[in-house]
């Protein structure tokens, strides 16, 4: 039986841990040829662990083709040089998720003004340019799929990194207006809670936004990476310029064996 992303060629930023490792995989699983996009080739801090060439080989272990390309979304000729590389191979880019963010520490009052532009520039910029250098081949093909990643960050705005995440949430909404036409559906996602991932548990010391290591158990990203494949497989006829968090995405696009399946995995 053929997966869900059977077919497409689906590029995930910042893929070489965490979130988006995990739904690296999982797109591979649903049939998906899934380019892993990241800037780490060799681990910097045992601590996080994780490269490219680790998500690579996961996905393919999965029984996924990968392609495992360096992208720094801080710089638009390396995001241009990696959408280039994908249509090289490809001719064809189905899915972007803009996954990549950088989390500063130090709070509204005390981020450093170095740390406050690189986090705008990676977490609102380097989406945008992505999502640019893509637009003409989806644009050709008519059709495509923009999901760009946000936090619970957005909805209480109390922090930097909300701020990014909060522009994230509006980039999407007009992105999603301004392409609709084109037949490229714009959404964006977000965990409901925290997800047992290498960035988490490296933990935040006090006055880093999210305080220390949540408190474990930790649940498992299957909500998580259930509702990516399903915005995955959204269109501008079903969804475009929404703004979901997990659990939402599975009440509204899951059928009811999946819902049942993941109401055993409580979110946190």
């Amino acid at each position: 039986m053929p997966g869900r992303l059977e077919g497409k060629i689906a590029i995930i930023t910042g893929a070489s841990r965490g979130l988006g490792q995990y739904c690296a995989v999982q797109y591979a699983k649903e049939g998906a040829t899934v380019v892993v996009a990241a800037r780490t080739e060799q681990v910097q801090n045992p601590d996080l662990p994780g490269t490219i060439h680790d998500t690579a080989r996961m996905v393919e272990e999965a029984g996924g083709e990968a392609l495992a390309v360096v992208c720094n979304v801080a710089d638009t000729d390396s995001i241009q040089a990696m959408v280039d590389t994908v249509l090289e191979k490809y001719g064809r880019i189905d899915i972007l998720m803009n996954n990549a963010a950088v989390q500063p520490p130090g709070f509204m009052h005390t981020i450093k003004p170095r740390h406050w532009e690189l986090e705008f520039r990676i977490n609102v910029h380097g989406p945008f340019h992505c999502s640019r250098a893509v637009l003409p081949a989806m644009t050709e093909q008519k059709s495509g799929n923009i999901i760009n990643i946000s936090s619970v960050a957005a909805d209480r705005r109390n922090s930097h990194y909300g701020a990014t995440k909060a522009a994230i949430e509006a980039l999407t909404i007009g992105m999603a207006k301004d392409v609709k036409d084109d037949g490229i559906a714009v959404n964006a996602l977000k965990p409901v809670g925290a997800i047992d991932t290498p960035g988490v548990r490296f933990g935040r010391a006090p006055g880093q936004i999210g305080g220390s290591t949540p408190r474990n158990p930790m649940p498992p990203p299957d909500s998580y990476v259930e509702a990516a494949v399903l915005v995955a497989m959204q269109t501008v006829d079903t969804c475009t310029g929404g703004i979901f968090n997990d659990v939402e995405v599975v009440e509204r696009f899951a059928n009811e064996e999946t819902k049942r399946r993941l109401a055993q995995v409580k979110p946190v």
